[in-house]
């Protein structure tokens, strides 16, 4: 109900609805998801990620706890508390 990663929001995003009344703001990724036989340095994600910053590019992002039962591995979560974000 409350995804963290940016991948994860631009996948629900794209989700249609049924009642066009309820719709959800569109989370543009552009690009070409990388090779899985030549992946990316750092995150995965970072060449399509609207928000990705420069340590995305060379660090790969470590798994944090974002709420109970859910985490994600993105740098711009780090310091996030299960209910503080």
């Amino acid at each position: 109900s409350r995804p963290a990663h940016p991948y994860t929001q631009a996948l629900l995003a794209a989700e249609p609805r049924a009642d066009p009344r309820r719709r959800r703001e569109r989370m543009e990724v552009h690009g070409e998801p990388p090779s899985p036989l030549a992946p990316p340095g750092g995150c995965p994600f970072h060449p399509r990620c609207p928000v990705a910053i420069a340590r995305c590019r060379v660090e790969e992002p470590a798994r944090v706890r974002v709420g109970e039962g859910h985490e994600a591995t993105c740098h711009l979560l780090e310091g996030e508390v299960a209910g503080e974000g």
